[in-house]
């Protein structure tokens, strides 16, 4: 019985027949996008929970980021992140990435920049990379 009283959108939005079904739509439309939200709880100030910030100070997020490397620099990555494996206790390995290499890496570098400025090792290289092109 409860089927007969039953409106099927998707038999109107087919046919083009009614604003109610584009209304109804609409209204579908809203809530599939909705529950593709995350629900994130908030503390009572506002401020977003401890599990909504990463593990690191000051609740850095990650962002994806994609830049060319030289296949020399690229290999040498992948060795890096290899002999650091063997350096470090079994039960790390699997926090060992490529990405956390180049992120510590970077942090090194635009620290020294940061301190330094002009005289940086991150000017230097760049200026002499440049000279020899």
């Amino acid at each position: 019985m409860a089927a007969k009283n039953k409106h099927d959108i998707m038999d109107d939005l087919l046919k083009g027949s009614s604003e109610e079904a584009a209304h109804e739509a609409s209204s579908l439309a809203k809530l599939i996008h909705r529950s593709g939200e995350k629900a994130s709880p908030k503390h009572p100030d506002g401020s977003a929970s401890c599990a909504d910030q990463k593990k690191k100070p000051g609740g850095d997020s990650k962002k994806k980021s994609t830049h060319y490397l030289s296949g020399e620099i690229f290999a040498d990555l992948d060795e890096a992140r290899d002999k650091i494996n063997e350096l470090v206790h079994q039960r790390l390995k699997s926090r060992i990435s490529k990405s956390r290499i180049v992120d510590q890496a970077l942090r090194m570098i635009l620290k020294d920049f940061e301190e330094k400025g002009e005289k940086s090792h991150l000017i230097k290289e760049i200026l002499k990379d440049l000279r020899q092109k």
